[in-house]
This record gives structure tokens, sequence and C-alpha cells, in this order.
């Protein structure tokens, strides 16, 4: 399985009095149905004007967007995203919202803590505290979309193609950023916190499935000596009393085996989750007209308890969080015609 990831928009404080949202995207697709795929979209970008060239998601029109969100609603595949309005995040809430999530890392160190514990949850604090706004914002989305993806994936693949989940791979758009840049967020930020929260939370998982091929790859081993002194590090990090649960999730194998930074040009899988993510944020921003993104909602799994659209600290005051008649028409698109997480079984007598 393939995880492909892409944002739009710049995630810049500025004051409108309109909706400006960015958001995070995250594309995610079988290894088995990828060729399938990837041979309709080469198709379908050939079919269009100045197929010569890399196409990117800004530039489709109404037409072109509907086509393509046909085509991969086709596929079982699927994508889930992450938005914020940046108009209503001025500089001032989300320096305050970075300062709250970096004291929080380090809240509940003790004088007990081990002395490399403490390190490292003090440099993870210190890494965000540098982090310019835009990037943290940025990074911080991309911290829920990875949680929500390995969720969502899980369950969803569990029940029609477990063999997909022993090996599941991320490939990351750096648009014009360098490798460097890109490892240091992730291994500063994505990993730990990732890590931090599976530690805290385990992987939900859906009763009398087939999780052999997951489990086989990305569950801690009770007799890997290596693991083990890892499950037993994460202990003393987060509170956990020995034998309170049993060997969780490997984090670090599962986001960091498999995991490149790309450029987009050389990546149909990264063309695609451009097209989609540039389709949502022109449609959630007024500059793509309902032709284009109505359908939109096929791609995307149902889901009635959370909403995709995040806001980092109080409202500072320049409206509501989903505000007007375009957004309201737009997130009734999102949420229709969506994927069913669980698949019906035919009962036998």
């Amino acid at each position: 399985m393939r995880i492909y990831i892409d944002e739009a928009g710049n995630f810049v404080s500025r004051a409108s009095g309109q909706p400006l949202y960015s958001l995070v995207l995250g594309l995610v697709v079988p290894s088995s149905l990828e060729a399938a795929l990837f041979a309709e979209f080469s198709s379908l970008l050939s079919s269009w004007p100045g197929s010569g060239t890399e196409i990117k998601g800004s530039k489709l029109d109404e037409t072109e967007a509907a086509q393509l969100i046909d085509l991969v609603s086709r596929h079982d595949v699927f994508a889930h995203f992450f938005a914020v309005d940046m108009a209503r995040h001025g500089e001032t809430l989300v320096s305050d919202f970075k300062e709250r999530q970096a004291a929080a890392i380090t809240a509940g160190l003790t004088p007990e803590h081990h002395v490399p514990i403490v390190a490292q949850l003090e440099g993870i604090a210190a890494a965000i505290r540098r982090m310019p706004n835009q990037l943290f914002v940025q990074a911080f989305l991309m911290i829920e979309l990875v949680l929500k993806v390995i969720e969502e994936s899980t369950l969803y693949y569990v029940q029609r193609i477990p063999s997909e989940l022993g090996s599941i791979a991320w490939t990351i758009d750096r648009k014009d950023r360098t490798i460097t840049e890109m490892e240091n967020t992730w291994s500063t930020l994505v990993l730990p916190m990732s890590e931090n929260h599976f530690a805290r939370k385990p992987l939900l998982s859906l009763k009398e499935a087939d999780y052999s091929y997951f489990d086989a790859r990305y569950r801690v081993k009770a007799d890997d000596a290596e693991a083990s002194r890892h499950v037993q590090w994460m202990q003393q990090v987060y509170g956990i009393l020995e034998g309170e649960r049993p060997p969780g999730l490997d984090a670090t194998l599962l986001l960091g085996e498999q995991r490149e930074f790309a450029d987009s040009a050389g990546s149909l899988g990264l063309q695609l989750a451009d097209m989609l993510a540039a389709i949502l944020r022109r449609a959630l921003n007024n500059r793509l007209q309902p032709p284009g993104w109505a359908r939109y909602g096929r791609l995307l799994i149902a889901n009635n308890s959370a909403t995709p659209f995040l806001q980092l600290g109080p409202p500072d005051g320049r409206g509501q969080q989903l505000r007007g008649q375009h957004i309201e028409e737009v997130y009734r698109a999102l949420k229709s015609g969506n994927k069913q997480m669980l698949v019906r079984r035919s009962l036998r007598s």
C-alpha cells in the first residue's frame, strides 16, 4: 500500500473577509490497484491540452477536475484531508497555540525521568518553538493527517485487501524544500508525535479481521530484544505500567522504513495527490465552480464523528468555522456519496 501526501496553500496568516483555506491531503492506493489506476490517469493526462509537461491541479478547469474525480472514484482508493482557514488564524493566535503545544510536550516531566528521556522531549519542544508559524501549522496538520490515514487505511483495507497492510510506503511531495528540511521536520515532529500518540492510544482494530500481515510487519515482537528495550523506554516516557497493555505498534518502522520525499514531476501518485488537493482547496476558496467538485465526496470515507476542518485554538473573531452559503455547499458535497468503512457481510444460515 502506498500513501501519497501533498499540500495546497501556503499556510500564511492573512486577514481576509473570505475563507482562505490551506490543506494537506493523503491519497491511499493499494499496490495491487496502482498499475490500473495510473494507466487510466496517464491516458487522461494525455487527452488534456499541455500534456507534454506536468499539469498542476491549480490549472485544471471544471470539466477536467470532474473527469479526474470520476476516474479516481472508480478505483478502491481513498483520500483524506485536513484543512485550516488561515483567514481565521492570526500570527498571535498561531504563536500562542504553538507555545501551548511545546509546553505540553514537557509538562509531565519529573526528576524521576531518565536524562535521555528529558533531553529528547525538551528537544522536541525546542524544535516546535523554533519553527516559523507557517511551517508549524503545516506540520501540525501533517501529524493529524498521518495519524488519521493510518487509522482509516488499516480499518478499511483489512476488510478488503488485508495483504496490503504488510507493506506500507509513504511518498511526500517536497515542493521546493530540500530533503534535509523535510527529513528534519519528519524526524523531529511527525515521527515522535506519532509514536507518542500510539503509545497512549492503541490503533483501533476490527474484531476478528485478518491483521496477520500488518502484525507480522509492524507490531512489536515480544522476543525482539531491541524492540523490547524500546518498549521499556516508551513505558518510562509515557508512564505505561508493566503489563498494562501488550507490545504495541512500531511507529518508527511504519513511518520510517519506506518513506520518500520526492518531486512530483517523477511521480504519478504525487501528481494525482497534487491535483486532488488543489481541486479541494480551490473549491473551499470559491475559485472553482461546483461542476468541478460536486462529486468529490465519492473519494472520502464516511465519518460522522470528526471534522477535517481544524481550528488551532479559539477563533480570533473573524467568523465561524464553516461560514457562508458557499462553504456549506462544499461541505455538503464532501459528505455526499462517501465510501462506507464497514463491509456488509452476507448472513449465513
